[in-house]
């Protein structure tokens, strides 16, 4: 069962849409910057109400960004940690912490479409220079979010599904320069701090999965969801997303 008609759910819907036994939660507050508490109170009621359901899992997505400090937290981080508290007082309650997910959709508050659009345009925006990001393929979360349904026990519990490394803004900047065949006109400032992220259940999974969380991955998926956009802008056939062109040396 799929509550929800975003990217996430629409991700999941062909694995658990037609499941009685797997209840995937992808609804409510989608926007990071929200600080409406209508809005906070509306996906609590919907939450609530979904996991009644007699599932033997239910999969709830959270942000990685809620294990910052409390001081460090905005109001949508505070409200995930809430419901990530919820979720997990059900026992069949599974809270997958996500960091950006890059996917194909129209909604241009993701991180990443910011930054192609701003990049693409000539927009200025500003930068802070030692804040680091983290993105994740959505299908990457897929296939890792369905084995973990699978495999691991109906016990309440968190995992976060994120590339082994992340990177610093500057650097997600300078691919999307590489990538898009433009330079960004943005302004650095000195603001920002690490984010550090347990990824080690996720990474022993993905090498199960053949999927690679390691150096160059987050350029991979860069590539791979905007190297169109340039290509169709110069009439070109987009690289393969192992091509090294689009890969930083290290």
């Amino acid at each position: 069962m799929i509550v929800g008609n975003g990217l996430l759910a629409r991700a999941f819907e062909s694995h658990f849409g037609e499941s009685h036994d797997v209840v995937v939660f992808a609804s409510g507050v989608s926007n990071s910057l929200e600080t409406r508490p209508g809005e906070f109170a509306r996906e609590a009621a919907l939450l609530r109400q979904s996991l009644d359901s007699e599932a033997r899992r239910f999969i709830y997505f959270s942000s990685c960004g809620v294990a910052a400090a409390e001081s460090e937290l905005t109001p949508y981080m505070r409200h995930k940690r809430s419901m990530e508290s919820l979720v997990l007082s059900a026992s069949h309650g599974l809270v997958l912490r996500l960091p950006q997910v890059v996917g194909r959709t129209e909604n241009h508050h993701t991180l990443t479409n910011f930054l192609r659009d701003h990049i693409v345009s000539g927009e200025h925006f500003t930068v802070w220079a030692h804040a680091e990001r983290n993105l994740i393929d959505i299908d990457d979360i897929v296939k890792i979010g369905v084995k973990l349904a699978e495999e691991l026990s109906t016990k309440a519990t968190v995992v976060s599904i994120a590339a082994a490394r992340s990177l610093l803004m500057p650097e997600i900047v300078g691919i999307f320069e590489r990538v898009l065949g433009n330079t960004a006109n943005c302004s650095y400032v000195k603001k920002g701090t690490p984010m550090v992220i347990d990824t080690a259940v996720a990474e022993s999974l993905s090498a199960r999965l053949g999927i690679d969380l390691g150096d160059g991955y987050i350029e991979r998926v860069i590539a791979k969801y905007y190297a169109a956009d340039r290509c169709r802008d110069i009439g070109e056939t987009p690289p393969t997303v192992a091509s090294s062109a689009w890969t930083t040396s290290k």
